[in-house]
């Protein structure tokens, strides 16, 4: 009997040891992991510390022999810039104005693509199109629609007698702002609709159908079931948004060139002129990480008075 036991404990020690332990399996996971590690931090991570290293130099290519560390000098240089209040003053208008329109047109169409009626599937599809198209095919559209002389928009009005005079959208400081957040709202609207659709469809039809038997109108449903049940797809679409919108430069580039008088000069755009057109690249390493700390903070304020809000 004894042999016995001890044959089959021998018969088990070899499985034993071959069985891996949780070092093992943790070593083999990151191994498993490791060859996509590497593409991520090369295509990512190593571009973010070679600008962070831009931005604590001297990089200017008309002078490439000189590699001096200048500290935050740079960034000295960004905020005594000619362009800084303009160009954040554009940008903090341009956010004000289409963030809030493309939430609205967002949750005004997840509403609309809620209800069931004939089409609504095709409808659903057909609403992701403009978002689906590169920014810079969406541009190219806007501008052929707003062009002063053969634009479509200005052809329409004339046709309707409502204009009598080509009105220059793009030319004039006010339309062409406006005439941007048009194009935002129509390239992002779509995306935001599809964030808020599937917040709806997560929300129970009973609580509307307990509402309705309480004798609640469209409005108060609304307001009291419907939009404090979005409370995360919203935030999730004013956070990415927003960024968007303080990044946004394609648009910007084919429709208006920063014009007209800097009207449309976002800090994007004078973060693609730094390295660009003034050829520093330490500037505008500078003032890109300027940006991403900007929204860092907006984004940090976002969350916190939305988790006050909560609290209450």
């Amino acid at each position: 009997m004894a042999n016995v036991t001890a044959a089959t404990e021998a018969g088990r020690t070899p499985a034993l040891r071959r069985r891996p332990g949780p070092g093992r399996e943790a070593i083999y996971a990151y191994l498993t992991l490791l060859p996509v590690l590497l593409v991520v931090a090369a295509f990512s991570l190593y571009p973010i510390l070679y600008a962070a290293y831009l931005s604590l130099h001297k990089e200017l290519l008309t002078d490439p022999g000189d590699h001096h560390f200048v500290g935050f000098g740079n960034y000295v240089d960004v905020f005594h810039s000619f362009y800084l209040v303009d160009s954040v003053t554009s940008t903090l208008v341009f956010v004000l104005m289409s963030v809030p329109a493309v939430m609205v047109f967002g949750l005004l169409v997840a509403l609309l693509l809620n209800q069931a009626f004939a089409g609504a599937g095709i409808l659903r599809v057909a609403v992701l199109l403009p978002w689906a198209l590169p920014p810079v095919v969406s541009g190219i559209i806007w501008r052929w629609i707003l062009n002063d002389d053969y634009g479509v928009l200005n052809s329409i009005l004339r046709q309707l007698s409502i204009v009598h005079y080509a009105i220059p959208w793009l030319s004039n400081p006010q339309l062409a702002r406006v005439a941007l957040v048009f194009a935002q709202v129509w390239h992002e609207g779509p995306l935001a609709a599809i964030f808020l659709l599937a917040g709806l469809r997560a929300i129970p039809a009973e609580t509307y159908g307990a509402a309705r038997v309480d004798g609640a109108g469209w409005w108060a449903i609304f307001r009291h079931i419907t939009l404090p049940l979005l409370r995360a797809p919203l935030l999730l679409v004013l956070i990415y948004e927003t960024i968007v919108a303080a990044v946004t430069f394609d648009l910007v580039y084919i429709m208006t060139g920063g014009g007209p008088a800097n009207a449309t000069a976002l800090v994007s755009w004078f973060a693609y002129t730094e390295v660009f057109k003034f050829v520093n690249l330490g500037n505008g390493s500078a003032l890109a990480f300027l940006i991403a700390a900007a929204l860092l903070v907006i984004i940090l304020g976002y969350l916190r008075a939305l988790r006050v809000e909560s609290n209450r």
